[in-house]
């Protein structure tokens, strides 16, 4: 079980390790001229299932590419679709569940393709392929950042990152409160 998730989202612990990453865009030319350095489609795909296996989770945080190397891809998959994947319809019978936008997980994590700003949620994101676009309470995800290698879901939520972020019911009552404080003084 993965503490910090909601309910009908503590499935994804209960078979064995969890990974995460977006922006495979597996088969699509143009992504390797903007990153030389880009592993070959076999290469990516043999580095994230040697990471999952066959009883692990992937959460894919959107932008897959080419389906042939999707179905490739081991695991029970969860799809986060990004801004590349046109339709949930194609990825039926290839990914075991499919979200057409972003996803609260936990009281503190939003799941997205693109970075989402809001201070009572951590988001874990894609879609910047730049490493240098680090912000408070975002983690990104996108395979160009993190090696090429899916990051450990499991140990993500065990590294207290999601503390950065103020929950929701907490940080409606600080604001109420310092509304209501700014309303003493301006008497």
């Amino acid at each position: 079980m993965i503490e910090g998730l909601y309910k009908c989202f503590e499935h994804w612990g209960q078979r064995g390790g969890v990974w995460v990453i977006s922006d495979t865009h597996f088969g699509e030319d143009d992504i390797k001229v903007a990153f030389s350095a880009r592993p070959s489609d076999e290469q990516l795909l043999k580095q994230i299932n040697s990471k999952v296996g066959k009883a692990g989770v992937l959460i894919h945080l959107g932008d897959v590419g080419d389906l042939d190397y999707a179905r490739r891809l081991k695991g029970y998959k969860i799809l986060i679709m990004g801004n590349h994947d046109q339709s949930a319809t194609k990825f039926e019978g290839i990914f075991d569940e499919i979200y057409q936008g972003p996803v609260m997980v936990g009281e503190r994590l939003l799941l997205s393709h693109e970075p989402v700003d809001i201070d009572w949620a951590f988001c874990l994101h894609g879609h910047t392929h730049n490493l240098y676009t680090r912000r408070p309470n975002h983690l990104c995800v996108c395979a160009d950042v993190i090696g090429y290698a899916p990051i450990n879901f499991n140990e993500f939520m065990k590294s207290g990152l999601l503390k950065e972020a103020t929950p929701l019911h907490r940080s409606t009552i600080d604001k109420a409160t310092e509304r209501k404080q700014k309303r003493r003084l301006s008497k």
